[in-house]
């Protein structure tokens, strides 16, 4: 234990002769999606009690060496992460945990570097969004755009970090995109990057397959962490809607889909995050809105909006669900159920003759379940009971991500899958 402060609290230890071994410092960014708090400690004595994803600590102090960083769940104890890392006298570091669920990774980076030259700054990238590839990552002066603009950092390859670059002071959007392509999947809006700062713009997941977030990491002395949230998320409409067989998805007031068939799926697209405003209407009635209620959409992340009849009432409810589209583990499909039935039925789920899932409720969804890619016989009874009310044969196809929404009402039940991811 006395060894173990001695790395934590410890100023400087002597070396041999006149060497003096100063402390280091590390910074812990935790942009792991899906993995729970962490708790992590140094050489067995805790130094960071619990850390939540989207979030980074500022610079923690240790001790000259290379002093063994434990990373474990806060609230089962089970270990991520056990490994050693180098701390140099006076040196900054920066540990990010990426990766996601339960097989986080870790890396360490050194945030030191030589002064940028008069009127620039220092900046590099570190790639960590969890199924997303190669990007390019833009520096664009307010009132550009990226048509026509020269990438800054061009096929950053996910799992890489680049060296530190000089470029003018001044206001940038920080603008990505996937390598070698002009689809804007994030804009951090205006931001201010003053002389001589060093820093790093962490791009990271959420579990959307498309879009991402970033942070901007300064190495400023007590290590200071700018969350910067992207702008925009996705979404997709399921009409399940059993009374109303074409309708109308409004978003604050505007039309986003128009005449809708029952048991339709849409295809992702994008939405400004924050709380909207989402209205139904039957197709055939504009204004006479059967469902009108606000919902929000979390930045960067994927949503599925599923839309059903309320029984006896002519009107309709809507969930939304966020959506985990990160990819499955080798050689595996993840698949969800969601129970989208406008009545109270509940559903046991089958793969093949196995029962994979009992009593899904309506208007829920099953965790994700993961599967070998291959083809399967996907069924569905009342909960309880040996009735098939829907059936479905279908390829899942090794590295996708499915759902497949079961809706309509008992003795008239369908079911539609999507590819997700």
């Amino acid at each position: 234990m006395a060894v173990a402060l001695g790395l934590l609290l410890g100023g400087c230890l002597q070396g041999g002769g006149n060497q003096t071994f100063a402390d280091g410092y590390y910074r812990f960014v935790h942009v792991s999606p899906g993995t729970d708090n962490v708790a992590i400690a140094a050489d067995g004595t805790s130094i960071v009690p619990s850390l939540k994803y989207h979030a980074a600590t500022t610079y923690v102090q240790l001790g000259w060496g290379t002093p063994a960083i434990k990373v474990q769940s806060a609230s089962s104890g089970a270990t991520y992460v056990d490994a050693k890392v180098p701390v140099a006298g006076a040196a900054h570091y920066t540990y990010f945990l990426y990766g996601g669920g339960s097989s986080p990774i870790a890396l360490s980076l050194r945030d030191d570097t030589a002064d940028a030259a008069s009127g620039k700054f220092n900046l590099r990238n570190v790639h960590l969004a969890t199924g997303i590839g190669a990007l390019d990552v833009y520096l664009l002066p307010p009132g550009s755009t990226i048509d026509g603009s020269t990438p800054a950092f061009s096929g950053v390859a996910y799992a890489s970090s680049s060296a530190f670059t000089q470029f003018a002071n001044g206001d940038y959007n920080v603008v990505l995109a996937p390598a070698g392509s002009k689809e804007v999947i994030y804009d951090s809006g205006k931001q201010a990057f003053s002389g001589n700062s060093k820093m790093s713009l962490l791009i990271f997941a959420t579990g959307s397959g498309k879009l991402v977030n970033a942070a901007l990491l300064l190495d400023d002395g007590s290590g200071t962490t700018n969350f910067v949230d992207n702008p925009v998320a996705r979404f997709k409409f399921v009409s399940a809607t059993t009374d109303v067989p074409s309708l109308d998805l409004l978003i604050d007031g505007a039309v986003a889909f128009a005449n809708a068939a029952y048991g339709s799926v849409s295809a992702y697209g994008p939405i400004t995050a924050g709380g909207r405003n989402f209205k139904i209407q039957p197709s055939s009635a504009p204004g006479a809105y059967v469902y009108d209620q606000m919902q929000t959409m979390a930045a960067a992340y994927d949503h599925s909006l599923v839309a059903y009849s309320i029984q006896g009432t002519g009107n309709a409810g809507m969930f939304v669900l966020q959506d985990n589209n990160l990819p499955p583990p080798s050689g595996k499909v993840t698949l969800r159920i969601v129970n989208a039935s406008s009545d109270a039925t509940a559903y046991d789920a089958y793969v093949n003759v196995n029962k994979l899932l009992s009593g899904i409720a309506p208007g829920t969804a099953s965790a994700y379940q993961a599967l070998d890619g291959a083809t399967y016989t996907l069924s569905f009874s009342p909960a309880g009971t040996t009735t098939q009310a829907a059936t479905l044969t279908t390829a899942l196809d090794a590295g996708h991500v499915y759902t497949i929404y079961v809706y309509g009402r008992t003795g008239s039940a369908a079911v539609v899958l999507t590819t997700d991811y």
